[in-house]
């Protein structure tokens, strides 16, 4: 079986000034990139986990949450690394479905679909509902971005990649 990382999108991977829908402002934040290549060297499937309340409210349509996620893909391929599948929640949250965040739902499909241990697997979110969602599903952990200790999505990377707190630390702080 395969291990994953499931990722939320907005402000984990791309910078959402709230609602995310015009391909054309998709900005990928610090670290994204080198993060994403070295989970995908350490045989991690980078799978995208995302709530997007905005079409259930009538704010952008699903077609546009796919031009996102495609100019997403777009903006990581010549640096050789590719969102491999997306899952998302489009319904409001007052509407009780049983696909939003933080439950497992979407991670029980993306397990399915594509052959995950669950129990191997991480999740990197910007969100305590992230978090939950690792707690949920039955990952081996969830990590925030944006805070401290991972100030940044390749932070989050070099501490799933390397086991444990020391991946945090840079070559000279080791010394």
């Amino acid at each position: 079986m395969r291990r994953a990382v499931f990722l939320d999108r907005d402000n984990t991977l791309i910078h959402d000034p709230g609602f995310i829908h015009e391909p054309e402002k998709v900005r990928l934040l610090e670290g994204v990139v080198e993060g994403l290549k070295l989970l995908k060297e350490a045989g991690f499937l980078p799978v995208v986990i995302s709530n997007q309340s905005g079409i259930g409210r009538g704010y952008f349509t699903e077609r546009e949450f796919w031009a996102v996620n495609a100019r997403l893909n777009e903006l990581l391929a010549p640096h050789g690394v590719q969102i491999e599948d997306f899952f998302f929640c489009p319904h409001r949250p007052d509407e009780n479905c049983d696909c939003r965040k933080p439950s497992p739902r979407l991670v029980f499909e993306a397990a399915r679909k594509w052959g995950i241990d669950i129990s191997e697997s991480f999740v990197i979110g910007d969100r305590d509902s992230d978090l939950m969602l690792a707690f949920n599903a039955g990952c081996r952990g969830g990590l925030i971005v944006g805070r401290e200790p991972f100030k940044t999505f390749l932070d989050a990377a070099r501490f799933i990649v390397g086991g444990g707190d020391e991946a945090l630390l840079s070559d000279k702080d080791k010394a």
